[in-house]
């Protein structure tokens, strides 16, 4: 049975949210309930708890300062946020210090209670699995799964799209990228599944490229959450670019795609990005391909690509013209290669895309 603490300073919401959800079906049960950290801190030193809601807004200890002591006293306790959602850059930070979930005030009331504690457990549950088990777990269930009703076909592709999302593939990977923000547009899930996955792959990303770029979120909508992604994609290339670090190995390999990109037209080794990037071939291979998804030669033929659509698309100029262009003397080799990538003669995408057929991005 998993021990729950409600630490809430509103009485009527801490007693409300106390009433309303369905704890014994999720294994659950709640010990306690405490107005501020302060209060918190005081019950579980006499008392057991293995989950907290914690509300961040609170006086004398607020629930940021409650986090950072639980962090250190209990390292075992798995927390929960409860925000309003102008608490936007507190609930990062929050993220950043491992807490499970949250749960947006504002939007409980619409909220399916089941599928929040499921979700709830279901993570709980997968951190046991992993601190226990001696094998690696290399198809790990992602994180929401339990959300998911056997057969729905749309719950289905959610979870396939939700863990294309968490190979990060996407950060270095323009076409994956942009696939996957028109998939997630036209998901079926709800808002705040979108916007609690995208959150903690940024928390993570935070984590793995050891710098931050902040930005405050006013999304309301599926949509405007992934143009948000957007713009915190942009911003993380803007300061890799800017940044001269090469100590931390994913800024490394973000700096050796914006490279490959710059020069993709011209003769291109992977020993000449490994130099770029301060790495030996070996290791430069063996991380690129680890963190790409891709090989460098597969990667430097679908950046090639994809800068030949642009130029169809942007220009009158021959199949030839375009080939030369993008590092092919050979406009036939060309054109094998580009139907293989995009199933299309360069001619046929060109057609397409004036008729209208295709939205290049």
């Amino acid at each position: 049975m998993i021990r729950v603490l409600i630490v809430d300073d509103d009485k009527l919401a801490r007693k409300g949210f106390i009433s309303i959800m369905p704890w014994s079906n999720h294994d659950m049960i709640v010990v306690g309930e405490a107005a501020n950290g302060a209060k918190a801190l005081e019950f579980m030193e006499q008392h057991e708890v293995d989950l907290m809601f914690v509300d961040l807004s609170m006086p004398v200890m607020s629930g940021m300062e409650l986090l950072q002591v639980t962090r250190q006293r209990f390292p075992g306790l798995r927390s929960v946020i409860l925000s309003f959602h102008e608490e936007f850059e507190n609930v990062q930070t929050a993220y950043r210090m491992g807490v499970l979930d949250y749960i947006s005030k504002v939007r409980l009331e619409s909220e399916d209670d089941e599928q929040i504690l499921n979700r709830i457990q279901q993570q709980m549950a997968g951190e046991v699995i992993l601190r226990t088990s001696s094998k690696p777990l290399v198809t790990e269930k992602p994180l929401h799964a339990s959300e998911q009703n056997v057969g729905s076909q749309e719950e289905e592709e959610w979870s396939e799209l939700e863990q294309e999302w968490r190979t990060h593939y996407w950060l270095f990977n323009e076409p994956v990228f942009q696939r996957l923000c028109k998939q997630t547009v036209a998901t079926k899930v709800s808002f705040r599944r979108v916007e609690g996955l995208f959150m903690r792959l940024l928390s993570q990303l935070e984590s793995d490229l050891a710098l931050r770029a902040e930005l405050r979120s006013d999304a309301d909508d599926i949509r405007s959450t992934v143009e948000w992604l957007r713009d915190y994609r942009t911003r993380v290339y803007a300061q890799v670019a800017a940044s001269a670090e090469f100590t931390n190995t994913t800024t490394s390999i973000l700096k050796a795609v914006l490279f490959i990109r710059e020069q993709a037209s011209n003769t291109l080794h992977a020993e000449d990005v490994a130099d770029h990037v301060h790495m030996s071939r070996s290791y430069f291979s063996q991380c690129f391909k680890k963190l790409t998804g891709s090989t460098f030669n597969d990667y430097l033929k679908q950046e090639r690509i994809r800068a030949a659509e642009r130029l169809l698309c942007e220009t009158n100029q021959s199949i030839a013209w375009v080939a030369h262009a993008v590092g092919y003397n050979d406009s036939k080799y060309f054109s094998q290669l580009f139907y293989e990538q995009t199933r299309l003669l360069p001619s046929e995408f060109r057609a397409q895309f004036i008729g209208g057929k295709i939205d290049y991005n």
